[in-house]
Formats: structure tokens, C-alpha cells, sequence
């Protein structure tokens, strides 16, 4: 049996019973090679020299079990964190690689509908869609990337898709300038703001106006993503393919540490905060 896949409770009394029982066999070796090599005397056999060299045989093998557990404990970790942490990559990975679909399928839609109606604008949407395909191509290699690099695709985004909805979407930015260099996972920011088109202002006669704030506070970056619409409270989570993936990439890299959520600001104004740590 592998003593070291035993739970503490069993581990820890069979430990000592072994030590205990290999310390009397020790002295017992001890004084076996004694009588051999005629260098035995009487104080050996007396009871304060037993307990004596059994005790200092029990606390150097004390000693030596707890430095080899502790080795092979720590070898053990650190073996399961390299796995959890290719595991994690494995994820983000995949996650990754379901955004691109998913946002070329929306963003081919879109050009269709302008071809036969508006040629000019389709061929200036596909430009847009280049740029945005050529940035994608770089951000796939990249676990994270900068807040800058995500803006310049969500403006190419932006510009895309105010070809299709013209006057009926306003856009805003209010970025702080020491949030640009700080690290998001890629295509995050543009996944936040197509959710707030797709779910709030496409579904309004009217359209309506997305902005984005980054700011830094409290050792967090804060990013606000505002969209006309109104999020029903069975939806107030998120439960769309893009949120979900989001919300996933965040935890695989962040942990608890960061913070995804969407709710309404006000009757007519659905706000999405992203919460990202500084120190991670």
C-alpha cells in the first residue's frame, strides 16, 4: 500500500507506530554489533541507556519522516497545480475559439443585409470586418491583452455596426489613461458591448447609445458598459453564449477576483460592470 495516498487520520498513527517499532529494532542492531565486536559493557542493558538511545532514535527518524513527507507532499501539489493550470490554459483555449464563430456569423449577417440595400456602406463594413479579423488573428495567441488593443477592436466593432444602424446608435468612451495597459482577456470588451446592441438597442424602434468607462478604484480596474434596453430579472445573469463565455475566461483567470454582472441601471439603461484585479 502507497502510505502516501493515505488520508492524515490513518497516516500519522501507522507512521509512528513504525518509527517506534524501527527505533527498538535499531538499538537492538545496535547492540547485536556491540557483542560482535566485543565492545558490549553492562550500562547497556540498563533502563535509563535504553530509553535514552530509543528515544534519540525515535527523534531523528521523527525528523526524517517529516522532511521526506513533506518533500513528496509538496512535489504532489505542485504536480497538481501544473495540472490544474494546463487544464485552465485548455479552457481559455477552447473558450477562445468559440468568440471568433460566433462573432463572424453576427458580423456576416449584418454586411448581408447591406449588400442588396446599400452596396457602398457593405464594402465599408467589410473593411471594418478585415480590421477586426486581423486583430483577432493576433489577440488568439495571446492569453491576455491590453485594455488599449481590446478599445481598438470594440471601436472597429462599433463603426461596423453603426454602418447598419446609422443615426439609431450614439457610442461614448470615458477611458481613464492609466487603465490602457492593463491586461483583459481578448475580445472581452467587444463580446460586453455586442450583448448590449444584440439584447437593448436592436430591439428599439429608436435605437439608442452604448459607452464604455474604464477607470481604476480600490486596486481593481472598473469597467461600466452602459446600453439602452431593459434586462427581465430572469436574464439578469446573463445566460447568452458570449455572457457565459465571458463569465468563464474571467473565473479560469481571476478566480473569485473578479466580477462580472449586468443589471438595470435605470427603466431604460442596462449596465454591465467588469471588476478586474491589478495585482493578478
Amino acid at each position: 500500500m502507497d502510505w502516501l495516498q493515505l488520508p492524515t487520520t490513518q497516516l500519522i498513527p501507522k507512521v509512528l507506530l513504525s518509527i517506534v517499532l524501527m527505533s527498538i529494532t535499531v538499538y537492538l542492531a545496535r547492540v547485536g554489533v556491540s557483542f560482535s565486536l566485543e565492545l558490549y559493557s553492562s550500562e547497556m542493558f540498563s533502563v535509563t541507556n535504553i530509553t535514552g538511545n530509543v528515544i534519540a532514535n525515535i527523534i531523528i527518524m521523527i525528523i526524517w519522516s517529516s522532511i521526506y513527507f513533506a518533500f513528496h507532499y509538496f512535489e504532489k501539489n505542485t504536480q497538481s497545480l501544473k495540472y490544474e493550470v494546463a487544464m485552465n490554459e485548455m479552457k481559455l483555449n477552447q473558450l477562445k475559439s468559440q468568440i471568433n464563430p460566433h462573432f463572424i456569423f453576427n458580423a456576416l449577417n449584418s454586411i448581408r443585409a447591406l449588400v442588396d440595400e446599400e452596396p457602398s456602406k457593405s464594402k465599408r463594413a467589410i473593411n471594418h470586418l478585415s480590421n477586426i479579423l486581423r486583430s483577432s488573428l493576433v489577440l488568439d495567441r495571446k492569453r491576455l491583452t491590453s485594455l488599449k488593443e481590446e478599445l481598438d477592436t470594440t471601436r472597429d466593432y462599433l463603426a461596423l455596426e453603426s454602418i447598419r444602424f446609422e443615426e439609431r446608435l450614439q457610442t461614448e468612451f470615458s477611458i481613464e489613461a492609466d487603465t490602457q495597459n492593463i491586461q483583459v482577456p481578448p475580445m472581452m470588451l467587444q463580446t460586453l458591448v455586442e450583448n448590449g446592441i444584440k439584447h437593448g438597442i436592436s430591439k428599439l424602434k429608436k435605437g439608442g447609445k452604448v459607452s464604455v468607462d474604464a477607470r481604476i478604484e480600490s486596486g481593481k480596474m472598473i469597467i461600466e458598459i452602459r446600453n439602452t434596453g431593459h434586462y427581465h430579472d430572469n436574464r439578469i445573469n446573463g445566460t447568452g453564449q458570449g455572457l457565459r463565455n465571458t463569465r468563464q475566461r474571467l473565473e479560469l483567470i481571476y478566480g473569485e477576483n473578479a466580477k462580472l454582472k449586468i443589471e438595470n441601471e435605470s427603466e431604460n439603461t442596462v449596465l454591465t460592470t467588469v471588476k478586474i484585479p491589478l495585482n493578478e
